[in-house]
């Protein structure tokens, strides 16, 4: 996952939660969960710095994952009236779902379906429970599964799966967007944009064996890619003009495909 990319995930839990048990061992994961997102930032091979081993790196940011979910699941178990009295029993799922896509990410041996599978659960007690997401966690819980299929399409070596990833990803996305509707300038709408400038640049720029040789073809295939690009950079222009943070980290990635 890109550096701003963690950014933004750990952005979105920085919550006011209020005193209790619940709440506090929640503030506890949610701690937790951002020194790990922290750790990743800092042995992530984008960063231009980078200062720490990234595989050294990966495994501290994994325990701290685990402990994360380890203490989600405690306030959700034993703490369940608290959270839900001061509203923050959708914010503890959402926070297990983030931990569950963290920890598949980064350890090979997980399984590939437990995203899936709590993002599932999430969605089915939030209708017969009557739980409340905010607009952020609405869209981002529909993305998680995209988020997966984008990490795993990274391992594929076969180009057929690595492609079929990457386009359900990529179509996972887009229902985010459409089925939880974020206002035109909410966040989540150039995250969830992001997300799919990122997914077709890691597409096009993953160590495949189906580039063609052949220089006409060569930069035919590269401007396929451009084209497709720039179809998602098209729909987060409007929130680039307002933010320059974004326009930069667009910019930056613009230089992957000769911009």
């Amino acid at each position: 996952m890109h550096v701003a990319t963690k950014r933004i995930v750990v952005a979105f839990l920085l919550l006011a939660l209020t005193l209790g048990c619940g709440a506090h061992r929640l503030k506890q994961a949610q701690d937790s969960y951002n020194q790990a997102a922290r750790i990743e930032a800092r042995a992530s091979l984008e960063e231009e710095a980078s200062t720490g081993d990234p595989l050294q790196g990966d495994a501290q940011a994994l325990r701290n994952y685990r402990v994360a979910l380890a203490l989600t699941d405690e306030a959700l178990d034993r703490y369940a009236g608290g959270l839900r009295k001061d509203r923050l029993y959708g914010t503890a799922l959402m926070l297990k779902a983030l931990c569950e896509w963290r920890i598949a990410a980064l350890d090979r041996d997980a399984d590939p379906d437990q995203v899936q599978a709590v993002v599932a659960e999430i969605e089915h007690r939030v209708r017969t429970e009557g739980i409340v997401l905010g607009t952020r966690d609405r869209v981002l819980l529909k993305a998680l599964p995209g988020l997966r299929e984008h990490a795993l399409g990274l391992h594929q070596r076969e180009p057929e799966k690595a492609g079929a990833l990457f386009e359900s990803a990529l179509d996972t996305f887009e229902r985010a967007l459409k089925e939880g509707n974020p206002p035109a300038d909410h966040p989540v709408r150039a995250y969830i944009r992001l997300a799919q400038m990122r997914t077709v640049r890691a597409w096009r720029c993953a160590d495949l064996p189906n580039r063609p040789r052949e220089a006409a073809a060569r930069t035919q295939w590269y401007r396929a890619w451009k084209d497709r690009y720039e179809t998602y950079k098209k729909r987060i222009a409007p929130l680039m003009e307002a933010n320059p943070g974004l326009k930069a980290r667009v910019r930056e990635m613009d230089k992957d495909f000769g911009n």
